[in-house]
């Protein structure tokens, strides 16, 4: 099955309008959470962050969302 990961950073948001196959819906969960940690991982800001990760299947429907919000105190 196609899912697709819409995403949101700190210089905006993209909707996939490609996407990847998986074979369940588990298997784009974790795909989806390993993409959240290297967004963050991959950032070159210094203050407070927010990530998001939105996961559609071929029907539209949402199967996955996640947040990683950091604060630099």
């Amino acid at each position: 099955m196609r899912y697709f990961f819409d995403t949101v950073d700190p210089s905006g948001a993209r909707r996939d309008g490609v996407g990847i196959d998986c074979p369940s819906d588990n298997s784009a969960r974790r795909l989806a959470r390993k993409a959240l940690g290297e967004m963050f991982s991959e950032s070159h800001n210094e203050g407070d962050e927010t990530y998001e990760i939105s996961v559609r299947n071929n029907a539209g429907a949402t199967v996955f969302a996640g947040t990683l919000a950091y604060r630099r105190d």
